[in-house]
């Protein structure tokens, strides 16, 4: 049984986020203090579950229309996929629908701003298979929000080449932040690996206060969402 358990001996009563989408595999996150409390003797699981079935994949697609009348978009990507963490998956939705609130009291909007929230990864993917056409003729630039609800730093991840108008924007308005940090696309590690990859290169930048993986509480259940 232990060799299916996760838990952070240094934070002992916080829950890890271990996923495994793509192994056939198993395992349960708890606190390193309950883990502790486990008996000793032989266990016996039992997971309802199946693979290999057809099933749903559901995402928000949600369009804020020019005042201009043209088909020039901004996409704006989050992801909802495990919402029980606060900075590393809420934060972005929140702040997107806080955006969408602030766009449609605009009397005047140059482009149209496309709105997704998809599972991360898997979700991006599947927008991008069933969009990419239209995503490759309107939109002229793109930001991921992920992680973006600590009050530490400023992170911007750039595109491949660095010099997008999403690069240009991006950096424009973070540079001046306290504590900014730019990456490059070589430490990418959200929705922007998939809108920039070979083929599709959209020209996506990720946007997030600390950039995920660079703090403590990363993938960590009980955390704090500070806006």
């Amino acid at each position: 049984m232990q060799n299916h358990l996760y838990s952070l001996e240094d934070i002992p009563d916080a829950i890890p986020y271990v996923t495994s989408y793509y192994k056939k595999r198993w395992g349960f996150c708890i606190t390193h203090n309950e883990r502790k409390e486990l008996k000793k003797g032989t266990y016996r699981v039992f997971i309802d579950s199946k693979h290999d079935e057809n099933g749903v994949l559901n995402y928000a697609d949600f369009i804020i229309p020019s005042t201009k009348k043209i088909k020039d978009e901004i996409l704006i990507s989050t992801y909802l996929c495990h919402p029980s963490m606060a900075n590393n998956e809420l934060s972005g939705p929140v702040v997107a629908l806080f955006l969408i609130k602030w766009l449609l009291n605009l009397k005047e909007r140059k482009y149209n701003y496309r709105f997704v929230i998809v599972p991360e990864t898997i979700g991006s993917i599947t927008y991008i298979n069933k969009n990419l056409k239209a995503l490759q003729k309107n939109v002229k630039a793109g930001f991921v929000l992920s992680c973006v609800g600590d009050d530490l730093s400023y992170s911007l991840i750039h595109t491949p080449n660095a010099n997008t108008l999403s690069d240009k924007v991006a950096l424009h308005t973070l540079k001046n932040k306290t504590n900014f940090k730019e990456f490059s696309f070589l430490k990418r590690g959200s929705d922007e690996r998939q809108y920039n990859s070979p083929l599709v290169n959209l020209g996506i930048v990720g946007i997030c206060r600390t950039r995920y993986g660079d703090y403590k509480f990363y993938h960590i259940q009980k955390m704090i969402l500070i806006l």
